[in-house]
């Protein structure tokens, strides 16, 4: 029986991720969740390493793969994997209690079933990928990364998630090249993927390419990067690094902005003076310049002339009081009000002359 447990299992590792032919002509790797049967095959050979012989957990186990007609997802595998684990060893059942959510402890559990030397390497990659989505949702991405990084995607019945997963602290953790380069593999050479993660990876591959190294965005990055490792409880050296960066880098956008605006100041005045030189040209070809080149050289006379006499007996002032109220009306017709003040003025003086003044 072992004996043909062990061809099951090795006929289902192959069954996990088969080699694809890419454009290139490079070998591609393409991640699959492995069948039902081969799931339950490989989680059973694991609990009988164990020498797990009571019935009643055998029995609670088996309830767990027993399913209806329809097929269980690639996250559902998980599950189940996962829980026939706990079911079957207690170090794992009380692994599995100490991460949750809902009353999360500052630090993460310390007891790591999965890091035994007997663990395997089924039971190892499937409890780790656990662990690693309890890190994520935890918001801790430095240990989710860590985690998630020493998996093979071969390994576990869920090979989307682990990249998903993993793909989402490379973006978090700004990156850049990782991140797509995981993307790629989970969009790509991935099968099952969930819509819900296509499009989010979607999204962080369209963010993660437009991110600019040590621009403001990327700036900004890190300080909520920092937050949050500050919510955590975190003020060791590599905060205090993060910290220090971000301090450096805004000195360097602030250094850049200000050249900027110098070199624009610059072009300013050189475009005030271009425009003041215009001016000049074109006042050199005005109509009183042209007059003075135009004066006889060696002239000193001013050029004024005799002023012309009039007289200023009779006049406005005494107008026949006919023609007076004719001027009137025009004058109140024609000119403002204030014109008309001004010459009623003019007129009351003029009637109020002497008839030899200014003479």
């Amino acid at each position: 029986m072992r004996t043909f447990l062990l061809v099951l299992t090795l006929a289902g590792a192959c069954l996990f991720a088969s080699a694809a032919r890419a454009q290139d002509g490079t070998k591609a790797w393409l991640f699959a969740p492995p069948a039902l049967d081969v799931a339950r095959s490989r989680t059973m050979e694991w609990i009988a390493s164990r020498n797990v012989t009571d019935k009643a957990i055998l029995t609670a186990v088996g309830k767990l793969w027993t399913v209806g007609d329809e097929p269980l997802s690639a996250e559902q595998l998980f599950d189940v994997t996962v829980k026939s684990f706990a079911l079957a060893d207690a170090p794992t059942r009380d692994f599995i209690e100490a991460c949750t959510l809902t009353q999360a402890s500052l630090l993460p559990p310390e007891a790591r079933p999965f890091s035994r030397d007997d663990a395997g390497a089924f039971y190892r990659a499937n409890v780790s990928l656990f662990f690693g989505r309890y890190l994520v949702h935890r918001q801790m991405y430095e240990e989710g990364l860590d985690t998630l990084g020493l998996i093979e995607a071969t390994d576990v019945v869920d090979p989307a998630t682990l990249l998903f997963l993993r793909a989402v602290c490379q973006h978090q953790l700004l990156m850049k090249k990782d991140g797509l380069k995981t993307i790629e593999q989970l969009l790509k050479n991935t099968v099952g993927v969930p819509v819900r993660y296509t499009t989010v990876a979607t999204l962080m591959q369209y963010d993660l390419e437009a991110l600019k190294e040590n621009s403001l965005d990327e700036v900004s990055r890190k300080m909520t990067d920092v937050e949050r490792r500050l919510q955590l409880g975190r003020t060791g050296e590599k905060v205090q690094k993060k910290e220090d960066e971000i301090v450096a880098s805004l000195d360097e956008l602030i250094k850049k902005a200000e050249e900027q605006q110098q070199q624009q100041r610059q072009r300013q005045r050189q475009q005030q003076q271009q425009d003041q030189n215009q001016n000049n040209r074109n006042n050199t070809n005005r109509p009183e310049d042209a007059a003075n080149d135009s004066r006889i050289k060696g002239e000193t006379a001013p050029g004024e002339v005799d002023k012309k006499k009039f007289k200023t007996e009779g006049g406005w002032g005494s107008l026949p009081e006919k023609e007076r109220a004719k001027a009137q009306n025009l004058i109140n017709r024609d000119f403002p009000s204030h014109y008309r003040q001004v010459i009623e003025e003019y007129t009351r003086k003029q009637a109020a002359r002497p008839a030899n003044a200014g003479k």
